[in-house]
């Protein structure tokens, strides 16, 4: 008697992956921080929708916005730009050698590398906003505290990135200068930097745009610009003019971007080639180029001489600046592209030297305020751990719930922003203008900057300063996530699912967000690092965090705790960016 068994059907499950593995803990842990991060911070629905009459209250109070004072406003907005020219002049001038020094292909020594490398942490970690409390108290209120705040702060991006690319560089061309006896100052400027010259200039670009930003901020604590008629009019409680400076710094940021943009691609970037643009003057000039070259042919042999002196003649007739160069000797000449970068180049060098002269700062100046820094700095040691440390390390950790609780909430809001800006992703033209536009809006205005107005509504604390970095993410998260849904090949799946009569919504969730997840994630602890230096200086307005005890202590002249914070801060900054890194290579 036979015995019939049912053989159940096997249910198909992924490999097992130790990364996918690794990527569901971390999800879990995410998540389960992410409560205690908003339960410590009081980002609760009941604290939010409880004050939102005094958000409304504070509007009221800021409308219509009064640009009675249109004269200060517009002599502050000039100082501010020619101090962000000074500081990222000053920045791209001593972060030359110290890249240099921290590439290891053409460092001097272990010694040199490493001392250029914490430079570079060190200027990255501390935000510049601490540089200028530090030197406003030093030297007094004004743009040389500004000025020098931007510039030492910008060694460390403008540093680590020209180190890296320096690396990354040809070293037959260096072996080939110094076998030709050049000195290490020669090979630099004759093999190296030729190699990252487009990078250096793409990055000093895109460095005054970041500096734009600074600078506005910095002027709240004192250090000149727009930011100083900003305190002045908040000082005042006439919010009426906090909300035209608020859209004069909107309007302004907005524009540098752009025109920062522009230039990128005007100095960096040529034009589409002629062969796409049949009516360009560039096109039409080639083909009769191209004509020229190719109407005659070979010449008879008879005709040769003839033609030898046809072109002495032409020669001897010829003034001698206008005769060609001779044969063997190599030049570049001069083009429509060439022009225009010199052109710039020229101009830039122009207003970067009329900054300083229109600031009032030279050498003189600068020696006078390394005077007053030097024994500032000095009087801060040794660091006090000890005083208020329990109290140091309750904000140091309220920093850190807020840099998370702001990550969270700001990837929920950015990730469909995200993908209806992606233009592979979304599922109509409108709809990827008005979400690239919202990020572009959200990014004219600087978290301090929102967090200053937060402050007034919702009261001293990290709700303000949660909101205002929550706020701050859709510009940044919303572009990056569209970015990278861009450079993802979605066109086979979305063609698939189409056969099958999903829709856009069922595509989104089902194939286009597990596609992204790992650029997601990556955005999502590129977003940490970034909200962990920004939650730093936000107590400094009175929205929470370590800031708050930062300012507190420089205001009463507690320099030794002063100094302890700035080390707390920097370890906290520097550990959880050593953290981001070493969990972005378990996890991706």
């Amino acid at each position: 008697m036979s015995v019939m068994e049912t053989v159940r059907p096997r249910v198909l499950r992924p490999p097992k992956d130790k990364k996918r593995r690794r990527l569901q803990l971390v999800g879990l842990a995410v998540i389960a921080l992410f409560g205690v991060a908003l339960w410590q911070t009081g980002f609760t629905p009941w604290n939010v929708w409880g004050r939102m009459d005094s958000v409304v209250n504070l509007i009221d109070r800021m409308m219509p916005p009064s640009f009675v004072d249109w004269q200060r406003y517009v002599v502050a907005v000039i100082e501010t730009l020619w101090m962000v020219l000074a500081g990222t002049a000053i920045a791209l001038v001593l972060a030359v050698p110290v890249s240099a020094l921290a590439a290891r292909n053409i460092t001097t020594g272990p010694v040199a590398y490493n001392i250029c490398r914490f430079i570079i942490t060190l200027t990255r970690a501390v935000p510049s906003l601490v540089f200028a409390l530090i030197f406003v108290r030093a030297i007094g209120v004004g743009p040389t505290a500004g000025v020098l705040a931007m510039g030492i702060s910008s060694i460390g991006m403008i540093g680590k990135f020209f180190a890296d690319r320096i690396e990354e560089i040809d070293m037959g061309i260096v072996e080939a200068s110094r076998a030709s006896g050049a000195t290490r100052i020669q090979t630099f400027f004759s093999a190296v930097l030729p190699q990252v010259m487009t990078n250096w200039i793409s990055l000093s670009l895109y460095r005054i745009d970041i500096n734009l930003r600074s600078a506005v901020i910095l002027g709240f604590v004192g250090a000149g610009g727009i930011g100083l008629e900003l305190q002045r009019v908040q000082g005042q409680m006439v919010y009426t003019r906090v909300m035209a400076i608020a859209i004069i710094i909107f309007v302004l940021v907005l524009l540098t971007e752009r025109l920062s943009a522009m230039a990128r691609a005007a100095v960096l970037g040529r034009e589409a080639p002629a062969k796409e643009n049949p009516f360009s003057l560039r096109a039409m000039y080639r083909g009769l180029t191209a004509r020229r070259a190719g109407r005659g042919g070979a010449a008879p042999l008879g005709a040769a001489q003839a033609g030898a002196r046809d072109a002495d003649l032409q020669r001897a007739r010829t003034p001698a600046w206008r005769r060609p160069k001779a044969e063997g000797r190599i030049s570049v000449g001069w083009d429509v592209f060439r022009l225009r970068r010199w052109i710039m180049g020229v101009s830039a060098v122009v207003l970067t030297v009329g900054s300083f002269v229109l600031l009032g700062f030279g050498p003189v100046q600068l020696i006078a305020a390394i005077q007053d820094i030097v024994p500032y700095v000095v009087s801060m040691f040794p660091p006090d751990f000890v005083t208020n440390f329990t109290r140091h390390l309750d904000l140091m950790l309220e920093t850190i719930w807020m840099a998370l609780a702001a990550t969270v909430l700001g990837l929920i809001i950015s990730l469909p922003i995200g993908i209806l800006g992606a233009k592979n992703a979304t599922f109509h033209p409108i709809a990827e203008k008005l979400a690239r536009f919202s990020t572009v809006v959200v990014r004219g205005m600087p978290e301090l900057i929102i967090a200053v107005l937060l402050v007034v509504a919702f009261g001293m604390g990290p709700l303000a300063g949660v909101l205002a970095l929550t706020i701050g993410s859709i510009g940044l998260a919303g572009k990056l996530i569209a970015d990278t849904i861009e450079d993802t090949d979605l066109s086979k799946q979305n063609e698939a699912m189409r056969a099958v009569g999903s829709s856009w919504l069922q595509r989104t969730v089902t194939s286009t967000i597990p596609t992204v997840m790992p650029g997601i994630v990556g955005v999502g602890l590129y977003m940490f690092d970034v909200f962990v230096r920004a939650a730093t200086v936000m107590g400094i307005v009175g929205a929470g965090g370590i800031g708050l005890a930062l300012d507190a202590s420089i205001r009463g002249r507690q320099m030794d705790q002063t100094l302890a914070l700035i080390i707390m801060i920097f370890i906290t900054v520097y550990a959880t960016e050593r953290f981001s890194g070493w969990l972005r290579r378990q996890i991706l």
